[in-house]
């Protein structure tokens, strides 16, 4: 594996947030994901991360982060030094293939949901997937299947915020709130309503795509990560 590469956004939260207290970070609230591309970089936005993320078929989902174990804290420092971060993926019914691993904090474990324009309302503003599991906040990223287009009103490459929920439609906002997003056609085709939440804190690009064999796993191991219990419990 590449060297992993800190992002701006980890640089400035952690300006903000970093050295808190000797709590161990939560593991659970740290996810891999995978994306084939190699046009990410320390610049790209969390849109454009996700955006690229590898739709949920052939056994592909992100997975939780295993840290080796919690790790010492250093007093003087006022740091966690955990020595790995741990991951592994599996493909099941086909390939995967990426390019671009990925680790996101406060994220959520579902990274899409797929809908067709005729879950979409342009009349009530709504989107309808049933069972969505979204709860009112959480950032979405929507992006169009090929020989698809988004409806009118939802932009590509914009993170947006869940609002109106209902167990299986609701309505968006801008990001940070505000009115809701007046969706006047219903596109066509297939949609894919991506998670956004969190922040994207590291990356790394191999050389070249890797090919998954179906029924093969592939495992990554991220050393020496220093972090600290305050980003990822709200403090």
């Amino acid at each position: 594996m590449p060297n992993l590469i800190f992002t701006n956004a980890w640089i400035s939260q952690s300006a903000k947030i970093l050295f808190r207290g000797s709590t161990p970070p939560d593991a659970s609230k740290f996810r891999l994901a995978l994306a084939n591309s190699s046009s990410l970089g320390r610049t790209s936005s969390v849109a454009d991360f996700i955006k690229s993320e590898l739709l949920p078929a052939n056994g592909y989902a992100r997975v939780d982060a295993s840290f080796s174990n919690d790790g010492s804290y250093d007093s003087t420092d006022q740091r966690h030094e955990l020595p790995n971060i741990n991951a592994a993926f599996a493909a099941l019914g086909g390939s995967l293939q990426f390019q671009t691993v990925f680790l996101i904090a406060d994220s959520t474990a579902t990274s899409s949901k797929s809908f067709t324009n005729s879950n979409v309302n342009a009349t009530s503003d709504r989107i309808t997937i049933t069972a969505h599991g979204f709860v009112n906040g959480d950032k979405l990223v929507f992006t169009a299947d090929a020989l698809s287009s988004l409806p009118s009103g939802i932009a590509a490459d914009t993170i947006y915020q869940v609002a109106s929920v209902t167990t299986n439609d609701f309505q968006l906002q801008p990001n940070g709130g505000g009115s809701t997003v007046n969706i006047a056609d219903t596109g066509s085709g297939t949609f894919r309503a991506r998670s956004a939440n969190g922040i994207v804190v590291a990356y790394a690009v191999e050389s070249s795509p890797i090919t998954v064999a179906d029924g093969r796993g592939y495992s990554y191991q991220i050393p020496l990560v220093l972090l600290n219990s305050g980003y990822v419990n709200g403090s």
